[in-house]
């Protein structure tokens, strides 16, 4: 984990961890999430094309089922040079950290921050800016970083506390001048993420009714798996049922995880809503369980 720790530090000396300190101020979080804490749902992902002394790789988080109402399961996988490794965790959403210990210490999921996100209008290099992502314009809470070593850069999305991007550049491979300097350039950048759906609106939308019929078998048992998702697969591709599009990803796992059929369940009984529903019928999409 070496190159984990490097980036933990190199967060730390550009000054851009202070999400819920002075650089960032917390408002109104959404109404299903915690007040000054992480807000994930199960199913939701990232994925980044990453950089660390010059060696490139692949990383998605992907959140499972919330354990009490602190925790949630997050696994992370990565893919370098074609082969895949992944850890499942743990992590804390109200003080952002994973694999915690009996002390209270753990690893900062830097890749997330408490949402919504205000900018510090008086920090120095702190901005707000707008960034185009597969058609989709997000607000950018950005905090840049130029010394005489590097110019370092941390983007987070306002809404939802997805990490966009990190620049940490150096301006000389012998430009180190202490332990916290690099002699090489460390990038994460997002390329896939579905967490930006819950900006779809019900107009947005077209399932029909009957479909929560198949939903609440589904989730008792008596549909089984194949024959759920070969129904879904079949009414969208014949433009009976409209969802989102978002971008398949190959390295999340190909099966189904218990809490989709549990949120299809809830979906049928009205205990939660459309939008909450497809976030599930996505993940399939992006997993390639079903291919619309």
């Amino acid at each position: 984990m070496k190159n984990l720790k490097i980036f933990i530090i190199l967060i730390m000396i550009a000054g851009i961890t202070g999400v819920s300190g002075n650089a960032f101020a917390l408002s109104q979080p959404n109404i299903d999430c915690q007040s000054g804490s992480i807000c994930v749902h199960p199913g939701d992902f990232m994925t980044y094309s990453t950089e660390f002394e010059k060696v490139s790789s692949i990383e998605t988080y992907t959140f499972g089922d919330h354990i009490g109402t602190d925790k949630v399961s997050v696994s992370i996988t990565s893919v370098l040079n074609g082969t895949k490794i992944q850890s499942n965790n743990i992590l804390d959403l109200k003080t952002g950290f994973y694999n915690e210990t009996a002390n209270g210490s753990g690893l900062p999921i830097l890749v997330m921050a408490p949402t919504p996100i205000n900018i510090g209008k008086n920090i120095s290099g702190v901005s707000e800016k707008t960034q185009n992502f597969i058609g989709s314009q997000r607000d950018v809470v950005s905090v840049a970083n130029n010394t005489a070593t590097a110019t370092n850069e941390i983007g987070y999305d306002k809404e939802t506390g997805v990490l966009m991007y990190l620049h940490l550049i150096p301006k000389s491979a012998n430009a180190v001048t202490s332990i916290l300097d690099v002699s090489f350039p460390t990038k994460y950048d997002l390329i896939n993420t579905n967490m930006f759906a819950n900006s779809v609106t019900q107009a947005d939308l077209q399932i029909p009714s009957w479909i929560k019929n198949n939903a609440k078998w589904w989730a008792q048992g008596s549909l089984t798996d194949d024959d759920f998702t070969k129904g879904i697969q079949y009414m969208v591709q014949n433009g009976m049922m409209k969802i989102p599009h978002t971008q398949s990803d190959s390295s999340l796992p190909h099966q189904i995880p218990s809490w989709v059929k549990t949120s299809a369940g809830w979906w049928a009984n009205g205990q939660i809503s459309d939008i909450d529903f497809v976030k599930g019928i996505q993940y399939l999409a992006n997993s390639n369980i079903i291919h619309v």
